[in-house]
């Protein structure tokens, strides 16, 4: 009984699969990430893409680096720049970094940093957010969150409005 526990509780274990990431990084960031022919779009930039790292292993030639798909970034004013068709991923373990810079001759370079801009000011307000609300949980007695302790101790202010 013990034994099927036991495999029972190991058995997804063994069968998950592992992940490679790859991030894929704009300059400026913000740019919308696709893959290079448009049909399937991740996010936007910087941002991690998941492959799975049995497939990246079964479909590369013995003794080569694994290809992947390029990328394509897309900027608000529409200025856009691609990758190559495919990519050599080399380090299945640790992934690797994917930087796409926007071409300078295209228009529109102010609406782009005014877009990052802002979006970097948003993640700075969540990060602020986020630490705020960790030291409201780790800054009380045994780090049970508010008013658990050998102490009661009141709760910190609540957070800044968003600007």
């Amino acid at each position: 009984m013990r034994a099927a526990v036991l495999s029972a509780l190991l058995v997804p274990v063994f069968l998950t699969g592992c992940s490679t990431y790859v991030t894929v990084v704009s300059e400026p960031e913000g740019a919308v990430i696709t893959d290079a022919s448009g049909s399937i779009v991740y996010g936007r930039a910087p941002l991690d893409v998941e492959y799975d790292t049995d497939e990246l292993r079964h479909g590369a030639h013995p003794g080569q680096c694994a290809q992947i798909p390029g990328f394509t970034a897309r900027w608000p004013s529409g200025a856009s720049a691609s990758t190559d068709a495919a990519l050599p991923l080399c380090d299945l373990r640790h992934g690797m970094t994917v930087r796409i810079n926007r071409p300078k001759s295209a228009p529109g370079l102010e609406q782009d940093l005014q877009w990052a801009l802002e979006r970097a000011q948003k993640r700075a307000r969540d990060a602020e957010i986020e630490r705020d609300r960790m030291m409201l949980y780790m800054d009380h007695g045994w780090f049970w969150g508010p008013g658990w302790g050998p102490w009661p101790r009141m709760a910190p202010p609540p957070p800044r409005p968003v600007r």
